[in-house]
């Protein structure tokens, strides 16, 4: 094979057999560049094919997608209603801490007020109770006719209550702001009375009279006036 055979110089056959093998090797190398552009050009086709196979879904989430996925966006609206039931509770807790509790009879200061220091003879004098919340805090206290006593005392001689005759029902429950005096008003008619209202009831005369606060069974600073 490798010698050379016929009447041309050995150079020549060389020469041929040269050509021959430069031919197969660019052959070769052309057939493995064409194999590797067409493997190339395969692999970038993939990209594509999924690129153009994209707009399809693409076209399909553009609006089924985007309302089928608004559970999901309503997703923070749902957990706003669960965040409100705490900041609701917070509140609650903090108004149920603030709410005022009952008044002590530690808490009252109780005192008579009369609404002139001195009256007629046959004039219907102003009583009151006045009661103060000297607590830390406000506080509620029922202050209910049942609840609050008014009585006049000429010396030692008992002139008037304000329950002989009658007791309003019911109740009267005021928040009782600290350090603000609140009054119970009561007009005295000027006559007297007996517990269960018996008796005639008479015109008080001219004298020196006291009066006496009671609320829930505490008794407060007594008050004087006049009649004359």
């Amino acid at each position: 094979m490798f010698s050379p055979v016929g009447n041309l110089p050995p150079s020549v056959y060389w020469r041929r057999r040269l050509i021959v093998i430069g031919s197969l090797v660019l052959l070769v190398v052309l057939v493995a560049l064409t194999v590797r552009a067409a493997v190339a050009g395969g692999g970038d086709d993939g990209p594509v094919a999924a690129g153009s196979g994209g707009p399809s879904p693409s076209g399909t989430t553009t609006g089924p997608a985007s309302s089928s996925e608004s559970p999901s966006s309503s997703a923070p609206t749902s957990s706003t209603p669960a965040s409100t039931p705490r900041s609701t509770s917070k509140s609650a807790s903090r108004s149920t801490s603030a709410a005022p509790v009952r008044c002590g009879k530690g808490d009252l200061a109780v005192q008579a007020v009369v609404g002139k220091k001195s009256y007629d003879v046959g004039d219907r004098p102003v009583v009151e109770l006045q009661v103060t919340n000297t607590g830390s805090r406000p506080c509620v206290q029922d202050l209910a006719d049942r609840q609050v006593v008014l009585k006049v005392y000429n010396g030692e001689s008992r002139v008037w209550g304000s329950h002989d005759c009658e007791i309003q029902p019911g109740t009267d429950d005021r928040t009782l702001p600290v350090d603000r005096a609140v009054r119970v008003s009561i007009t005295w008619s000027g006559r007297t009375s007996q517990e269960g209202c018996k008796g005639t009831r008479q015109r008080v005369g001219a004298g020196t009279y006291t009066l006496y606060a009671q609320l829930s069974g505490k008794n407060g600073k007594a008050a004087q006036f006049t009649i004359g």
